[in-house]
């Protein structure tokens, strides 16, 4: 049966390769394969020094004129080096960097930015380090396009001939919770570094993730591991679980297995900021809790090398934990600002006067938790994905899912693999070894295989203004108006497709519009999108104004009747018109980014 599927999986891939690129909150990475052996996915490995890591931190570092500096692990050492320098006048001989990092420009963990996407736009800013400001699209594609480059090398220092761009099928990974304004942001990112817009697809981490424990065998040829339980497990053709938790969000949705081995989407993703950063930002209310409030935004100002310290020892005490005392190490610096608030006087007399008092000691510049106060800082990531879980297995339609896989680099932490697997003991919780590399690996594959997902439910209901006849005592007053004589209902929600749909991919709702003016020289229309199952008018509280479709008129198409189609099941949606009668197609633009457009603005 196996050797089946692989003689039928053939790539669609018609340049060399696919290369995937995983931007993530906290980490980044990229995987490619070639053509003519696109089952055999190869993973960069990235030297921190100490040891290799097949992802670098999603960190960039900028010269003082906003130039690129570095990315990851040379991103962090040299910034630290700088602060470290200008922290101790002594060292103004040692040879380092010579630039003042507090000005450079320092961005780590800033994915999370395009998590809320309604005020999303081109000109939208985004803070560094120590405050300063530059254009977010900049700094998205300065980091994705050091990503391809670099993937570039590694691809061609593997050929005897030069890859080129064009030679290249690329994916770019987002979470499936994302707005459509934060996957065009991205797209428009990574064109902007470099990558042609029509060799690239966007790809659902939480469905590439299940794509490749779908596909995972597939590399057994090269694994030499023939048994493979987790691929019997996931190919039952019944209706399972995806739970991807990354470093910034939790994503989660239903998928099922069908006939032709495709995957239909069952449930919408849902899910929330519920990924690793989550724990940290706990532990800064942790510190905060002992030192006071606003202790640390005064220490990264006075100690930046120091503050950045805090935080990776935090991420060892997380990696390492095995459920005894954690004990993490604490800057020196950091103990000498609190005693230099008389109220605190030291951090042993500040836990002592805490509700740590019986649970966490300070000794060595070494805090000292007990195991259930380390284990309350991931509570709120556990329960909120818990209840994420709980809410779909709620519903009737998903009473028969009896296995929830885990994937992502969060869904690595013991920690949370444990709470799940007691929390939810009924059910066959799955981790692949490689979880991590599950949604990079899997966009992979989706690269050579973009027919692998054969249905999506949409995440939201889409649909345009319209003007129907009023009808009184059931529409609002207020919504009445005179359109030539005729009473209309203003602001009317007329729905394309509703939130919850299953869709087939490449699914097409079209709507004919007829221009009004003989010099009309465009076409125009709003495309709305709710919460909500049945919005009733575009201004209700669920509704906003998700972008303008244009549709530019050549010369002498007076009173012309157009037929505009959105298409709808792909990662994206997109846009094509055509005039009815002679069947011309004609140019579509659609700006999600675009300011002037944004309500409020």
């Amino acid at each position: 049966m196996a050797d089946n599927k692989r003689e039928a999986l053939k790539t669609k891939c018609t340049r060399l390769a696919v290369a995937a690129i995983d931007f993530g909150t906290t980490y980044s990475g990229y995987a490619f394969s070639w053509r003519h052996e696109w089952k055999k996915v190869q993973v960069n490995q990235w030297n921190c020094g100490d040891f290799l890591s097949s992802k670098a931190p999603t960190t960039i570092l900028l010269k003082p004129d906003k130039s690129f500096y570095a990315f990851g692990f040379e991103a962090e050492t040299l910034f630290t080096s700088m602060a470290e320098q200008e922290s101790d006048s002594e060292d103004d001989e040692e040879e380092g960097p010579k630039e003042n990092c507090k000005d450079c420009y320092y961005f780590h963990r800033f994915k999370m930015l395009l998590h809320k996407d309604e005020r999303l736009h081109r000109n939208t800013e985004i803070k560094d380090i120590t405050g300063k400001k530059m254009n977010a699209m900049d700094i998205f594609s300065m980091s994705i396009k050091y990503l391809k480059n670099s993937m570039m090398d590694i691809m061609n220092s593997t050929k005897t001939f030069e890859m080129l761009e064009k030679d290249i099928d690329y994916v770019l990974t987002v979470p499936a919770i994302w707005g459509d304004a934060a996957k065009m942001f991205m797209r428009e990112a990574a064109v902007k570094a470099g990558i042609p817009s029509d060799q690239l697809t966007i790809a659902l981490e939480p469905e590439a993730a299940s794509i490749y424990c779908q596909y995972m065998y597939l590399e057994q040829e090269y694994d030499k591991d023939p048994d493979s339980t987790f691929q019997k497990q996931v190919t039952e053709k019944s209706k399972y679980m995806v739970v991807d938790l990354g470093g910034g969000t939790a994503d989660i949705t239903v998928h099922k297995q069908a006939d032709d081995g495709t995957l239909e989407e069952m449930l919408p993703a849902t899910g929330g900021p519920l990924g690793g950063t989550s724990v940290d930002n706990e532990y800064a209310d942790f510190l905060e809790t002992i030192g006071g409030k606003g202790v640390l935004n005064k220490f990264k100002e006075h100690c930046l090398e120091d503050h950045l310290d805090i935080f990776r020892n935090f991420e060892s005490a997380k990696r390492a934990y095995n459920g005894k005392k954690v004990r993490i190490k604490i800057p020196v610096k950091f103990e000498n600002l609190i005693k230099k608030d008389k109220t605190k006087g030291s951090i042993s007399k500040a836990l002592r006067d805490s509700q740590y008092k019986d649970h966490v000691t300070y000794a060595i510049n070494k805090l000292a938790l007990e195991p259930s106060v380390f284990e309350e800082l991931f509570k709120k990531a556990v329960d909120g994905i818990s209840n994420f879980i709980e809410d779909i297995l709620a519903n009737k339609s998903f009473d028969d899912v009896r296995t929830i896989i885990m994937v992502g680099g969060f869904s690595e932490c013991s920690l949370i693999q444990n709470a799940i697997k007691t929390k939810f003991s009924s059910y066959r919780i799955i981790t692949p070894t490689e979880a991590g590399l599950a949604v990079i690996k899997g966009a992979v594959y989706f690269g050579h295989l973009p027919n692998a997902i054969s249905r999506r439910v949409s995440r939201y209901t889409y649909g345009i203004q319209s003007w129907p006849e009023f009808t009184p005592g059931i529409d609002p007053p207020s919504k009445e108006i005179d359109v030539n004589g005729s009473l209309r209902c203003k602001d009317v929600f007329f729905p394309v497709v509703r939130r919850g749909e299953q869709i087939p991919v490449g699914f097409k709702k079209s709507q004919v519009f007829q221009s009004l003016k003989p010099d009309q020289s465009e076409m125009e229309c709003a495309i709305y999108v709710s919460d909500q199952e049945n919005p009733r008018f575009i201004d209700d509280g669920s509704c906003r104004q998700l972008g303008i479709l244009k549709v530019p008129l050549p010369l002498g198409f007076s009173s012309a009747e157009i037929e505009e189609t959105i298409i709808f099941g792909e990662t994206e949606i997109k846009f094509v018109a055509h005039q009815i009668g002679s069947g011309k197609v004609l140019e579509t633009s659609f700006d999600m980014l675009d300011f002037k457009n944004l309500p409020g603005s």
